[in-house]
């Protein structure tokens, strides 16, 4: 066990690190250590600052909490003091009905086939899994915005284009897809991984652009942490917990996407990743995702507070529910050739290599030369 802070432990396995949300404290008479478990509301808590700092950042909470609706908070018993496993709670707390637990059953595969069959409208969708976001955030502080009103008017004008022309608009139709603060939504809240760059954006980004010309609906903005540099999730907004064991972090930086997705709050949603921020989150909590190769898919008009700086660079990908879903995904913004809007990306085509065919050859880096 190794220590990363006053209020982090982590315990190694695999070589990968899960932190534990406790506290190290001396015993006063003697030389032995006592572990003290935080409360719920203390592991959940955001980050603090000074007085102007917590004044802004206590008006941004302000503003989101008050877009979750009455009817979908979940009552103060079950805030107090939650299990670990809280993946359970959507299930039984009452607020959903029988139907919406049935649709954010489906990866987001199965939700388009079944909208492109006419056996799913997109606002039935749009409306289960923003409902079952709204309660996956007041157990993991997983969002930054929340827009579910706007999503369902997409949804609907979706919904009406396929009863007119008897086809779907695109291979992601009526597909709620989530997006990482970090990409510009038009009229939503997100960030470049500070309080100061927090912005209601003003245009997509080239991803949520694609995204939104094949027929997907965007509804919340999930959490990062500040920097977007870091394999934990805690920012102004809270520290995001993992929902399998809220003592337990959901990795990072794309940390409210993986508890979002582990919540079946979402089926797919929009990552970036630069040294492990889709890769790590999705490993802890136990989904799919996938960082693509640099400059393969859009990244352009990502909010970020170093722009030029190319040490390193990122990628935006999938978090999903089922390994078809990423397939679903890049086949999808790949094949609308985001080269033409992004100059920074490669017009290169997925390529799946055919396993019937010939075996998969995996190479592995064993040093960096």
């Amino acid at each position: 066990m190794r220590i990363f802070g006053g209020d982090s432990f982590s315990h190694e396995l695999g070589g990968s690190y899960i932190y534990r949300l406790s506290v190290l404290s001396l015993h006063p008479t003697a030389s032995v250590t006592t572990m003290t478990t935080m409360s719920f509301q203390e592991k959940i808590k955001g980050v603090g600052g000074d007085a102007s700092y917590e004044a802004k950042a206590r008006v941004l909470r302000e503003q989101l909490e008050a877009k979750i609706p009455a009817g979908l908070r979940l009552p103060p018993a079950i805030l107090e003091d939650p299990p670990l496993d809280i993946t359970h709670i959507p299930e039984t707390c009452g607020l959903l009905m029988p139907a919406e637990l049935a649709i954010t059953e489906l990866d987001a595969t199965a939700v388009c086939q079944k909208i492109a069959a006419g056996e799913l409208t997109a606002v039935d969708a749009v409306t289960a899994f923003g409902k079952r976001a709204a309660i996956a955030h007041q157990l993991t502080a997983c969002l930054v915005d929340f827009f579910l009103d706007e999503g369902i008017k997409q949804a609907q004008q979706l919904d009406a284009y396929f009863k007119k022309e008897g086809k779907v608009i695109g291979p992601l139709h009526g597909l709620p897809i989530s997006m990482k603060s970090q990409c510009a939504v038009k009229g939503t809240v997100g960030g470049g991984g500070f309080l100061a760059n927090m912005e209601t954006s003003t245009e997509d980004c080239d991803m949520a652009s694609i995204l939104r010309s094949l027929g997907a609906v965007f509804y919340v903005k999930t959490n990062q942490p500040q920097t977007i540099m870091h394999l934990e999730t805690q920012s102004t907004y809270g520290r995001v917990l993992n929902p399998h064991n809220t003592d337990l972090t959901p990795g990072g930086s794309s940390g409210g996407e993986s508890a979002l997705v582990a919540m079946k709050g979402s089926c797919i949603g929009v990552g970036t990743d630069g040294g492990g921020s889709i890769r790590a989150p999705s490993a802890h909590c136990g989904i799919y995702g996938i960082r693509p190769s640099s400059n393969t898919t859009p990244t352009s008009g990502l909010l970020w507070y170093q722009p030029g700086a190319d040490g390193i660079i990122g990628s935006t990908g999938p978090m999903c529910r089922s390994g078809r879903d990423m397939r679903l995904f890049l086949e999808a913004v790949l094949g609308a050739n985001p080269a033409y809007l992004d100059p920074n990306a490669l017009p290169v085509p997925l390529r799946v290599p055919d396993l019937t065919q010939k075996k998969l050859r995996v190479g592995i880096m064993m040093h960096d030369g």
